[in-house]
């Protein structure tokens, strides 16, 4: 049943009465900068605060002094990063990564924007912000010094007091995580041809993730009345964010009597709840597929590369020159000129790492703008949501502020109802515009941009008609008004596993919308087209039980259950196939396919911690990997897609050329990865949890950990190496580097010889399964790698440890709980 969506005209922000005293000084933006803060904090089980709060300000300050108390060194690292310093304390780093980073971010200039935006924010954010600050700061002044701060930057001197107005700059890079700071190398990089660059190398960049969101993804699924069992609405919540830097969420209960009362989890610098839920609403979020930014190929002056047509005359390209200071061996510092480009569009990007014709030559070179380019209204937005009491509040936060930046997000209410929109920051183009890169997009040359929409767009700087189409009803200029975004409600459900906003509910998918949010009736990924089928099982012998409804228990087993897209029939036909064939020649020698096809039939289908066979699944299918992690070649299978039947296609596995076993594509691929592991020392019938771990820290045991990569079909997501955008001098990150043929990662961990195992440092990081019913919301969790980054803390591997047994824990939410279940209290008052 559609029950659509109604909106209110957007309008702007009011401060209601209750606000304003609230907030203790609406008509002067400087009134919070004395302001007396007064907030308790009752902490209960593995570190979680809960945070009472008279005003903003004062919630701010209980934030703040809650997460530097585990994260100081996190949130202190990121601001060195945004002042471009990590050379100068770090060095330059392999690969000049360190000084390709400082660069980028002199070329974006965080601090500089942020003293300039700073005035324009509303009092609830200044007064979130100042009071966030002040909060950090008494944290960091109980310390006696640099000695007893956290081990992870323990006697550091670049831990410093914070301002609101550095929260604001780590805000605006952290709007820029699916857009700007991709492209931090590249801006670098991008020299003029008559230019000698020596501090910074092209080769470097990395090229990965410029053009798609491979890294960081979700899975979320909203259920209404309709399949929900003892109770009215229910949701599911289950974000891929790396383990380890600075994107690992916090959970927080925020509560302003008669106010505000919001449990959930953050991040880091971020006072707010980002997913999570209220006494009416819940919501999570999944990365979107739509686009946040716009490449332009700029035509240059063949006698200058410093001059760009437009619009039929010579625009001149402007500069700046930077300096960044460079740590030396002898601990000396090097100070490194750099001049850094612009066009109108914005910053000059050098991608000739994906491409020559996307360097910059003597007659073409490539810049973006990018959509979230002084985006300070994320803040006010979660907040808004935090807030909200109904479905109708809920979608007026994203009208009136539309300040989300790269996130789907999917909502339920407690009268039963299940909403997805995607309220991103998208640009508009004009149909002109969209209609050129419709027919570009599938030309040789720019299909790999394109990247059947998972990709970016390539538009000609040269005119006008490419530029974005300001309307003046969206949030920035430029951009699609939410009034055109995708989204609906419905009573029975809504998913998403990162594909785009089509294939939303299986039974009547959204059509119609800007090819700037993602691509329509195209194949979906492995993990979405299993989600796809979880969810919409209405056979009576799925998850959901006999009924079809699922309760909370049967909606945890979603994810607990770890099963897989290729456990049934495909593997099945898979087996059939080495069976009848189990000896092929390989590079010219016989090679037995026996024991790779006995633990392939022996596999129960599922990435259990006591699974045996599941890494030759795994490593079988890594041979026909496209699109980074997510796709697999259509090469693979029998039955091609169809778009009425998005969900199941493709399908099968591609027959055997009966006359030529030996060269069947598939029999090789199962050849060399049975090789391939047991020359990794890994047996084909090994137990999942002995091959697949995380090891959060040296000196610590490793931890086994289930789920499998995104290629593999599942939804309880765990991977290896995956490249971060939360790089990090002080996170534990992986040794060794994938390699391109496999997610194992070569490892030397005792000092005796290289071993590889399948070591994990991204996947399913915050879970939360929550249902509304007669007793309001309900709601149970995981938190992967806990509250704490500093592995001295109690709080480091506690969490862990349950998500590796998959033991859910409720979220405490009710006052007499948190009240039973308090094991400290702290009074903060403070000015």
């Amino acid at each position: 049943m559609h029950l659509g969506t109604v909106l209110k005209k957007p309008g702007l922000y009011a401060l209601s009465a209750l606000s304003c005293a609230l907030l203790t000084g609406c008509n002067d933006d400087k009134s919070n900068a004395s302001h007396s803060y007064d907030a308790q904090i009752t902490y209960t089980a593995h570190g979680v605060p809960h945070i009472e709060a008279r005003d903003y300000p004062s919630l701010g300050y209980g934030i703040g002094y809650a997460q530097a108390r585990e994260n100081l060194c996190t949130l202190s690292e990121q601001l060195l990063k945004l002042k471009s310093q990590k050379s100068e304390y770090f060095g330059a780093g392999s690969g000049n990564a360190n000084l390709l980073s400082d660069l980028g971010y002199k070329a974006m200039d965080y601090p500089a924007e942020a003293a300039q935006l700073y005035s324009g924010l509303s009092v609830t954010t200044k007064g979130l912000l100042q009071g966030y600050a002040a909060g950090f700061n008494r944290s960091l002044s109980e310390r006696a010094g640099p000695q007893e701060y956290p081990s992870p930057c323990r006697g550091a001197d670049w831990v410093t007091s914070i301002t609101a107005q550095d929260l604001l700059a780590y805000q605006l890079d952290l709007a820029g995580l699916s857009s700007a700071r991709n492209f931090l190398p590249a801006m670098a990089a991008a020299q003029p041809p008559v230019a000698t660059v020596a501090a910074v190398d092209s080769a470097q960049l990395d090229a990965g993730h410029v053009f798609t969101s491979e890294g960081i993804g979700s899975n979320g699924w909203a259920l209404g009345s309709d399949r929900v069992d003892g109770a009215s609405s229910a949701l599911l919540g289950n974000p891929h964010f790396p383990w380890d830097g600075e994107l690992r969420f916090y959970q927080q209960h925020l509560t302003i009597p008669g106010e505000l009362d919001v449990n959930g989890v953050g991040m880091v610098g971020l006072p707010a709840v980002v997913i999570g839920y209220n006494q009416n609403l819940g919501w999570t979020h999944t990365v979107s597929q739509s686009k946040r930014f716009t490449l332009y190929q700029l035509q240059l002056d063949p006698a200058d590369p410093l001059r760009y047509k437009f619009d039929g005359e010579y625009r001149e390209l402007s500069s700046k020159t930077v300096t960044v200071k460079v740590k030396q061996g002898d601990g000396s510092l090097v100070d490194v000129p750099h001049t850094l480009y612009f066009s109108h569009f914005g910053p000059m990007v050098n991608l000739a790492s994906l491409s020559p014709a996307l360097g910059w030559t003597t007659s073409s070179a490539v810049t973006f703008r990018d959509a979230n380019a002084g985006n300070t209204r994320m803040l006010e937005q979660w907040m808004a949501m935090n807030k909200a009491k109904t479905r109708d509040e809920f979608f007026q936060a994203f009208a009136d502020h539309q300040g989300i930046p790269w996130v789907n997000t999917l909502m339920i209410a407690d009268d039963g109802t299940a909403s997805y929109l995607d309220g991103t920051q998208v640009p508009q183009l004009s149909p002109q515009a969209e209609a050129y890169w419709g027919v570009a997009s599938k030309s040789p040359q720019l299909a790999p941009i394109w990247q059947d929409g998972a990709g970016s767009v390539l538009l000609p700087g040269t005119s006008s008609l490419y530029e974005w189409v300001d309307t003046g009803d969206a949030g920035a200029p430029g951009l699609v008004p939410f009034s055109k975004a995708p989204q609906v409600t419905r009573s029975d459900y809504v998913y998403n596993a990162n594909s785009s906003h089509w294939l939303t509910n299986v039974a009547e998918p959204l059509t119609g919308y800007s090819l700037m949010y993602g691509p329509e009736q195209i194949v979906r990924s492995p993990r979405t087209r299993y989600n796809a089928q979880l969810i919409s099982d209405m056979s009576g012998t799925g998850l959901a039980g006999a009924d079809n409804r699922f309760t909370l228990g049967e909606l945890e087993t979603v994810l607990t259950h770890n099963g897989s897209l290729f456990a049934g029939d495909f593997r099945n036909e898979l087996v059939t196939r080495c069976t009848n064939h189990n000896s092929i020649q390989v590079n010219g020698s016989a090679f037995d396919l026996t024991a790779a096809c006995t633990a392939l039939a022996n596999w129960d289908g599922k990435y259990n911690l006591n699974s045996t066979g599941a890494q030759v699944m795994r490593e079988f299918l890594a041979a026909f990997r496209v699109s980074g992690h997510r796709d697999l070649s259509d090469s693979l299978f029998a039955v091609p897609f169809s778009a009425q039947q998005p969900a199941t296609t493709p399908s099968g596995l591609v027959a055997i050329d009966a006359g030529d076993v030996d060269n069947d594509p598939v029999l090789q691929a199962l050849a060399a990865a049975a090789k391939r592991l047991t020359d990794a020392g890994i047996a084909l019938d090994a137990t999942l949890g002995s091959v697949q771990y995380v090891i959060k820290a040296e000196g610590k045991d490793p931890i086994a950990i289930t789920g499998a990569n995104s290629y593999e079909g599942v939804f309880n997501m765990a991977s290896s190496a995956v490249p971060s955008r939360s790089t990090s001098e002080l996170a534990t990150n992986l040794v060794g580097s994938k390699r391109a043929d496999s997610p194992l990662v070569s490892l030397d961990e005792d000092g005796n010889g290289a071993t590889e195992r399948y070591r994990i440092n991204y996947g399913s990081s915050f879970v939360m399964a929550l249902q509304y019913g007669d007793n309001g919301p309900e709601a149970e969790m995981f938190l992967s790698y806990g509250q704490s980054h500093d592995p001295e803390s109690e709080f480091f591997t506690d969490q862990t440890l349950n998500y590796s047994n998959l033991q859910w824990r409720p979220m405490l939410f009710k006052a007499a709980d948190v009240k039973a279940q308090a094991v400290e209290t702290l009074q903060l008052k403070g000015k």
